[in-house]
């Protein structure tokens, strides 16, 4: 047990190094596309009892322009057509000067011993300073006709012949990995992704959005328990869907990280934008507290207005100030959450939002203002029990808080949930009275209940003792 909670362990570390590469590839993709040469493949690869015998094609060449590539670390017996141009070999480096705009190159490749699953990482050739636009793998295999070959370029086309099968795999960019499996799987599409796997009913459709919506490529994704997870640019092999989630979690986090820019000792708060792309909190315990804060206070419409407003802060940094603003129009209450904790090392402060509006007690102003909490109005106690006339007192070493006005007398014992009125003794809901920074709150209904007040929510808020 202890074993498998290590590979798993060790699993997520190597994914979340790989994510970061994957992004990085798919990145330096897009921003240099430019500036390279860009150039087709079309690979022809025969699969017989001595290994694989490749034959790579490069298409759109320049005549006379140079083109540099690396050869596959095990690539024996390299060599190229002299009609077709020159090119030299320098270990596992190469350059090609081609003489048209064809040029191809052969050699083979000695397979490891395997049993039922061969999975082949580094067995093509890779352009050094160019960008491969299209790639075709015309496949043809003679000797595992029982099992079953998978690409990052997508799904396949498969022919049974009668002494050969025949693969035909084509997409944008690199060959990338190949694998190969004794136990055949079902295949199902989806816009970016190309899954395999025994049954659909089993797959995590939403996670499988979340990697689509990730990648600036597509992949294929493979659930199977044959072969070890693996995790290339294009090529993914998980066992279940717990993996699938932690590793579109890796994913999520990492494009956070590419186009969200925070500023400099705030950049932990990005995880939250990262979980709300999830959809489940994700990162320390603090995000993943402040999070469900938020969940508790926002509305389903007041959430999807902020999801939207925090998704399009891609084009400037971001600070905690320019969060709470966000939030606070959202919700049409002021709040300070973000800058109270936008040091993650220190305590999380509670989420709540002070409303705008003026306080009147019986006719007078004050500066009071009340906060609301799950739409509920609070209101500051001590300050407003005193602006209608009461004194009130706390009582330390009770832990209680005595007011008093003309013949009444109270006796509050917050954390008990109860208060005494004239030495009756009578029962408090929990969240009659809450502590906000220090301070005791309670709520307007209780507040009217107990001191027999009116509470009216107009343009200001008005609180008025009852003419009894």
């Amino acid at each position: 047990m202890l074993k498998k909670s290590m590979l798993f362990i060790f699993f997520l570390i190597v994914i979340s190094g790989t994510v970061l590469l994957i992004q990085w590839i798919g990145y330096e993709k897009t921003s240099m596309a430019s500036q390279e040469a860009r150039v087709d493949q079309e690979i022809h690869v025969e699969h017989k009892e001595a290994g694989l015998f490749v034959k790579h094609t490069f298409t759109r060449l320049k005549a006379e322009e140079p083109l540099s590539i690396i050869m596959p670390p095990n690539a024996l017996k390299a060599s190229y057509n002299k009609k077709e141009g020159k090119c030299s070999f320098r270990g596992q480096s190469a350059n090609i000067i081609p003489a048209g705009e064809t040029f191809s190159i052969t050699y083979s490749v000695k397979l490891p011993s395997f049993g039922t699953t061969l999975l082949l990482s580094d067995w093509s050739i890779k352009l050094k300073e160019a960008n491969a636009e299209n790639t075709i793998i015309h496949f043809t295999e003679e000797q595992m006709r029982e099992g079953m070959w998978f690409s990052g370029l997508g799904s396949s086309k498969m022919k049974k012949l009668d002494l050969i099968d025949y693969y035909l795999f084509q997409g944008k960019g690199q060959p990338g990995a190949l694998y190969w499996q004794l136990k055949p799987l079902k295949q199902w599409k989806n816009e970016k992704l190309v899954v395999y796997g025994e049954s659909e009913s089993g797959l995590d459709h939403q996670q499988l959005d979340l990697i689509g919506k990730s990648l600036v490529d597509g992949a294929t994704i493979i659930f199977t328990g044959q072969h070890p997870s693996y995790l290339s640019d294009r090529l993914i092999i998980v066992k279940d869907n717990q993996q699938l989630s932690r590793l579109a979690e890796s994913f999520i986090t990492s494009e956070v990280g590419q186009n969200y820019h925070f500023k400099e000792s705030e950049e932990w708060l990005a995880f939250l934008i990262a979980s709300y792309k999830i959809g489940r909190p994700t990162g320390s315990e603090k995000i993943r507290r402040m999070y469900n804060q938020l969940n508790e206070q926002l509305t389903e419409e007041e959430e999807a207005q902020w999801k939207k407003q925090l998704f399009g802060l891609t084009k400037e940094p971001i600070t905690a100030e320019q969060l709470d603003n966000i939030l606070s129009e959202v919700k049409g209450a002021n709040t300070a959450f973000f800058v109270k904790n936008k040091n993650e090392n220190k305590p999380l402060q509670s989420l709540f939002f002070y409303d705008s509006r003026s306080i009147e007690v019986n006719g007078s102003e004050t500066e009071m203002q009340a906060i609301v909490q799950n739409g509920q109005l609070f209101f500051p106690l001590t300050e407003t029990l005193q602006s209608l006339g009461y004194e009130v007192k706390n009582l330390t070493g009770e832990k209680s808080l005595l007011v008093k006005r003309k013949y009444n007398t109270y006796r509050f014992y917050p954390s008990q949930h109860r208060f005494i009125l004239n030495e009756e003794k009578y029962g408090l809901y929990e969240n009659a009275l809450q502590t906000y920074e220090g301070r005791l709150y309670i709520n307007q209904k209780w507040l009217q209940k107990i001191f027999l007040v009116e509470v009216q929510n107009k343009q200001s808020i008005y609180i008025q003792d009852l003419d009894l």
